[in-house]
């Protein structure tokens, strides 16, 4: 049981979600490697507190949300852990209570410790919320709930954000905020219009369940070839939109280059994919662009 509950988890997403974060604090300069000697950034303590929330809130998101779709994963996802009866209802209650405490607790020692004004605390009591909106009211809204899941991909960037890291502390509080809004928007909007796609596709894959659940999704009520045709805007406009942090001078042309050579060719494969149907793929590739384009954040600034 202990291995289909943490399968239950998505492992996966959790990873994505703690690279994003170590990745955010990279393009402040504010990890504790890139500031050695110096009493500016994060510290160990706090890096590891936020990265438990995360794995927390993420974990028990997810066994929640399983457990409030079981009826409609009889049709779409028959393999998942409930509905093969790996995992009992009860102790993915039980698995999902605790680990919404400890994604709070997380928060609450992360300020304790770091005197930062509450602000752990604060984040992940409010990410709980949204969370726990979602898998119950917020991903029976059509398209709203795309949006919901890709807001939600994009909040360990925004806790970067609104952190104190004492990095370019200046007189002018609007200039210090201008600089992480610079740094920092461009992944956030990566992140946010790919995951969108994302979960349309997503939607699309699992349209023949949905309908016969009742549940009514996007594809469902525009249509697929709506769907389809909005999921591919959403790809080529964040293919277009590249060259802003450069021409902005916030990133360096070997940003553009990186991404104009790897993000290319998968952003056509993802719309081929699409096109013939085979949504599974098409999810898969954008994931693929999704770690391409934070690679190359990684590797260019």
């Amino acid at each position: 049981m202990s291995f289909a509950l943490i399968k239950m988890t998505r492992p996966i997403n959790i990873v994505i979600a703690l690279v994003t974060l170590a990745i955010g604090y990279h393009l402040l300069s504010a990890l504790p490697v890139s500031n050695q000697g110096m009493r500016v950034g994060i510290n160990w303590i706090s890096l590891v507190l936020q990265a438990l929330g995360f794995t927390f809130a993420i974990a028990f998101a997810n066994i929640q949300n399983d457990i409030l779709d079981l009826d409609s994963d009889k049709l779409n996802r028959p393999e998942r852990p409930l509905v093969s009866g790996k995992v009992s209802v009860t102790a993915a209650r039980r698995a999902w209570i605790i680990l919404l405490v400890l994604a709070i607790a997380s928060g609450l020692a992360d300020s304790l410790i770091s005197k930062t004004n509450w602000t752990a605390s604060i984040f992940f009591v409010l990410l709980s919320g949204v969370l726990i909106a979602y898998n119950k009211w917020l991903k029976h809204i059509p398209l709203l709930k795309n949006m919901t899941v890709a807001f939600l991909c994009a909040t360990p960037l925004l806790l970067c954000f609104v952190y104190p890291t004492g990095i370019r502390e200046t007189e002018d509080f609007a200039l210090e905020i201008s600089d992480k809004i610079g740094f920092l928007y461009p992944a956030i909007l990566f992140a946010f219009l790919l995951t969108t796609a994302r979960e349309i596709y997503k939607d699309l894959e699992d349209e023949t369940g949905d309908l016969k659940a009742g549940i009514m999704t996007f594809p469902l009520i525009a249509g697929a070839p709506t769907a389809r045709r909005l999921a591919a805007f959403i790809c080529i406009f964040s293919w277009a939109i590249l060259p802003l942090p450069v021409v902005q001078g916030y990133y360096p042309t070997m940003f553009l280059i990186i991404t104009g050579v790897v993000f290319t060719p998968t952003i056509l494969a993802i719309l081929i994919f699409a096109h013939r149907k085979n949504y599974r793929r098409a999810q898969k590739l954008v994931k693929v662009a999704m770690f391409a384009g934070l690679a190359a954040l990684v590797v260019s600034c």
